[in-house]
Formats: structure tokens, C-alpha cells, sequence
């Protein structure tokens, strides 16, 4: 898919998300304070939550167990007006990083597109309303598709809807803990989950560290996204199971350098090594002296570093052949010395 100008898919470099959330607990100044970090980490994406309490839930909505307010209260608190997305987007996109949210419902989509935001992100809980998928698609941006609370036959479903609208999708291992034990990640299923819907591929990870985001890096995901914090002490239901921006830092950095160890499936010889070979490759050497004419036999012959003479490997093309001159024992072979 292409966001913003920017390829994203298999031989990009993956691009890695910021999730602020909720993590700016309905203050304006702290999300600035979190795409500064985003941003300053290497981030290339700063993603939040757009809700509006009133369309995406009834106040009888039961609270999760890692919330500490009841969840009506705090999704209201968390509601940003348009004029704060729209100072949002302006500022990450004035650090560099690409803005954009996930909505939770068509009313939030609506607000959205009056920002025109590059790319849509649909949460593990959106996979099975249909409403929002549809709004989304309508939109005709990129999708990342994210999976955590869906079977195969949601996904399906979701999958028809955006494929029928021809959106561009990029579909999302993900599991719902916060945080995430290891055991339960399950990065196996992200290649196969991209070869099932013929989809490029990521990661959502709500891990507490950085590992297995670069796992995945290597098993081909083309984007990684880490819920971001200023500290995991602060008040809110993610913080705890997000990352620092120390830690931000460190997976980029992480990410980055497996990308450029990854490399071809071309395996060649560097030449830029030769002065390394010469040291620990070996040579051909003799175990005893050798008459000027003499006849060159197995035994008279071994290996020995340096790898400055006739290559180990040519051993048995030296057997056989003569002696130019008289070669003392222990000598490396040159090829002057043979007729």
C-alpha cells in the first residue's frame, strides 16, 4: 500500500507506529509531549483514538478489568474536539510523523475525514461492526486491520467489506492482553495470516518489551505498533503495557538494524574480506624436503595458515607435478615452484 507518498509492504522499511491511544488522558499538552517523543525515538507514525462517548457506546457499557474508572467516564474524558485533531495532525506532521487515528464509530470516521487523515486503523473490537468497516471503506484510504479479539470468520467478513470497496489493506497479528504474556503473541500466525488474504502484514503488540517486535521485523511485518508513554506510572488503563520513550528508541534502533541485517537470500563472497582470508585461510606446505625434479607426492604434503600460497584447496592439484627447485620442509608451495 502507499501512505502519504510512502511505500508500505514487503522490502519497505517497517513502519512503526506510536500508539498514543489514550495515553494523553484527554490533555492536549501531554499528547504534544508524546509526539515530541514519538518523534524524537524515531517513530514514523503517531496514532490515536478517536471517540466519541454518545456514538460508540451506551453508558451501560461494562468497565474491563485494567480500567480505573468506570469505562463511560473515562471514554468521555478521553474525546477530542476537531479542533484538537486538527492541531494534533498539524504538529506530528510538522515533527515528521505521519497522523492518523482509530475510530470507533462512523460519526468518528466523519470527523476523521474532515482532516483528511492518510491511512484508517480498525481496532481488534471494530473487526465485527460492519457500520464503521463500511464508513471506513467508503473512505477509499488504507486500512491496517487489526485482529486481536477475531477468528478466521470475522476476519472474512471484515475482508469482504474493505475488498468489495477496493481499499488497500495491511492485516495485523494482535492479541488483547495488557499486557501481553510472550506465550500468547503467536507471530506464526502474522505471514499466515498475510498469505491467507493476500495482504501485506504487522504487528500490534502489546508485549511489554521490545522483543518480539523485532521478531516479527525478521518474519517479514511491514509495521510494528507499540502503545507509547511517557512513564508507566501515569494514571490510565495502557500505560503500564506500553513502552518509555527510552524503550521506543531502542525498538527502532532494534528494528532498524535487523532490516539492514536481513539483507538478500543471494549469499556471495565480500572481497572487501580478502585481507581476512589471506590470515585465516590456509596453504599448502611441505612436510619434508624436496629435490630440484622430484616428484610431488600426497604425503609430502599439508595445510597451514597463511592462506598466502597455493589455496589448501588446490592440495591435489599439486600432487604429481615436479619440483622446479629444491623446496625445504615446512615451506608454503607457490606456484614458481612447480613445473
Amino acid at each position: 500500500m502507499r501512505v502519504a507518498g510512502r511505500e508500505v509492504g514487503p522490502g519497505q522499511p517497517a513502519l512503526v507506529i506510536a500508539e498514543i491511544g489514550n495515553n494523553h488522558d484527554g490533555s492536549v499538552h501531554q499528547a504534544e509531549r508524546l509526539i515530541d517523543a514519538a518523534a524524537e525515538a524515531g517513530a514514523d507514525a503517531a496514532k490515536f483514538q478517536t471517540h466519541i462517548a454518545e456514538a460508540e457506546m451506551h453508558p451501560s457499557t461494562p468497565t474491563p478489568p485494567h480500567f480505573p474508572e468506570p469505562r463511560w467516564e473515562f471514554t468521555k474524558r478521553m474525546e477530542l474536539t476537531l479542533d484538537e485533531h486538527r492541531r494534533l495532525k498539524a504538529y506530528a506532521e510538522d515533527k515528521g510523523l505521519l497522523f492518523f487515528s482509530s475510530p470507533f464509530s462512523v460519526e468518528a470516521v466523519e470527523l476523521l475525514e474532515q482532516l483528511d487523515v492518510p491511512l484508517y486503523k480498525i481496532a481488534s473490537g471494530e473487526v465485527t461492526n460492519p457500520p464503521l468497516i463500511e464508513a471506513i471503506a467508503a473512505t477509499g484510504k488504507p486500512v491496517l486491520l487489526s485482529t486481536g479479539m477475531s477468528g478466521i470468520e470475522e476476519l472474512e467478513g471484515a475482508m469482504a467489506i474493505l475488498r468489495g470497496a477496493g481499499s488497500d489493506v495491511l492485516i495485523m497479528q494482535c492479541t488483547s492482553n495488557y499486557p501481553c504474556p510472550p506465550e500468547k503473541v503467536n507471530l506464526r500466525a502474522m505471514p499466515a495470516l498475510g498469505e491467507r488474504f493476500g495482504t501485506p502484514y504487522g504487528l500490534s503488540d502489546h508485549t511489554p518489551d521490545i522483543h518480539t517486535s523485532i521478531a516479527a521485523v525478521t518474519l517479514g511485518a511491514s509495521a510494528i505498533e507499540k502503545h507509547f508513554t511517557l512513564s508507566k506510572r501515569l494514571y490510565g488503563p495502557d500505560h503500564h503495557a506500553s513502552l518509555t520513550p527510552e524503550e521506543l528508541a531502542r525498538l527502532v534502533d532494534g528494528i532498524r538494524q535487523v532490516e539492514a541485517a536481513l539483507g538478500s537470500a543471494e549469499k556471495t563472497r565480500d572481497p572487501g574480506l580478502d585481507p581476512a582470508r589471506a590470515t585465516f585461510e590456509k596453504s599448502v606446505v611441505t612436510t619434508v624436503s624436496i629435490p630440484e625434479g622430484g616428484t610431488i607426492e600426497r604425503e609430502m604434503l599439508t595445510t597451514k595458515r597463511p592462506g598466502n600460497g597455493i589455496a589448501a584447496v588446490r592440495l591435489p592439484e599439486v600432487v604429481g607435478r615436479r619440483a622446479a627447485r629444491a623446496i625445504g620442509r615446512n615451506e608454503l608451495v607457490q606456484e614458481a615452484d612447480l613445473v
